[in-house]
């Protein structure tokens, strides 16, 4: 059965260590068994008061409405392997890479890491995704399963507007609180989606 990984990201891929790069980039993939509109979610913006096109976006939720999301996320099936990156210790080890070149690169990582029985043949839904970028990601997945021998992780790599997507919103919320809790700035939404996380692949 077709499985459905929503990615999106926290933090920014630059590498040149300006002061408005962020510290820690994290990649979020959220698996998914259909792309539908998450009843959870939902329900909470009409308990919240909030617009039925309401987008949940971490940056931008006030607090009340974290801790009452990521509560009721739990009734949502929902696996997550995450990507976290901190800059100031990787080195020369992602040198000259562009922040897409970056960003498809610790995709590909990410996904790779997992089993053939995990992900195979399934669809993946990057929140603001270019044809370029989804080219480009398409043609490294192809030559990293060719030399490795396996089976496509993906039939499809769709981009996406998160404010049509519960499940990227679901994804820039777990990128968020992931990112934070890397920073140690806060671990209590990390706390609450922890069990969940099946691949934690912290870098380097």
């Amino acid at each position: 059965m077709t499985q459905y990984f929503f990615t999106d990201e926290s933090g920014d891929a630059g590498l040149e260590g300006q002061a408005s790069s962020s510290s820690h980039f994290v990649i979020a993939m959220v698996q998914l068994p259909e792309r539908v509109s998450l009843t959870p979610l939902v329900n909470l913006r009409k308990t919240l008061n909030l617009s039925p096109i309401f987008e949940f976006k971490y940056h931008k939720t006030t607090s009340s409405q974290k801790d009452r999301f990521f509560k009721d996320i739990l009734e949502i099936p929902f696996r997550v392997r995450v990507a976290v990156l901190d800059k100031s210790m990787i080195g020369f080890m992602f040198d000259n890479l562009s922040p897409q070149q970056l960003t498809i690169e610790l995709l590909v990582r990410l996904t790779m890491r997992a089993s053939e029985l995990d992900i195979s043949n399934d669809v993946l839904i990057i929140d603001g995704a270019t044809p370029s970028f989804s080219r480009n990601l398409r043609v490294q997945f192809s030559e990293r399963c060719k030399r490795e021998e396996r089976i496509r992780p993906f039939k499809n790599i769709i981009g996406a507007d998160s404010k049509n997507e519960d499940g990227l919103q679901l994804a820039d919320m777990i990128a968020g609180a992931v990112r934070l809790q890397a920073m140690e700035i806060s671990i209590e939404h990390f706390q609450m989606i922890s069990p969940r996380i099946v691949d934690y692949w912290k870098i380097p």
